[in-house]
């Protein structure tokens, strides 16, 4: 039973379907998410988590990239267990090409807050990070 405020789903919209399935792929088979559909207007994967998917954008913004500090989705930040997924996601992303923001590393957002920052095909931040203790207990 889901619970009331968890996300659902997550759709992201992209200029190359076949170029952000290959990234997508990688990125969420290795945090657990399978393929489940796979139309010419989307592509589906699950997760005992959740559900994401991308379709094509609209042909008149195929020249555009994504631009976080416009309104709408400034990134989109995956947990994990320990710091060691995060440093074999650094690894598997760098293997891959991938745009790296920013590598690896401890940030002050909160204590030890371990993350790393890149960008998809059209330039949508993605993050994964590792927070003891997160979410608080309350």
């Amino acid at each position: 039973m889901m619970k009331l405020g968890t996300i659902n789903h997550i759709a992201l919209t992209v200029s190359d379907l076949e170029r952000s399935e290959a990234f997508y792929n990688t990125l969420l088979e290795f945090l657990g998410y399978a393929q489940a559909e796979n139309t010419p207007q989307l592509i589906l994967w699950t997760s005992p988590d959740g559900v994401i998917t991308i379709s094509p954008s609209n042909p008149k913004s195929l020249n555009q990239k994504h631009d976080r500090y416009s309104p709408g989705l400034h990134h989109l930040a995956f947990s994990a267990d320990n710091r060691e997924q995060v440093d074999k996601l650094y690894q598997l992303l760098t293997e891959h090409g991938v745009e790296i923001l920013d590598p690896p590393a401890e940030y002050d957002y909160m204590p030890d807050y371990y993350a790393l920052y890149f960008l998809d095909p059209d330039s949508i931040k993605l993050e994964l990070t590792h927070i003891p203790n997160w979410p608080a207990e309350t």
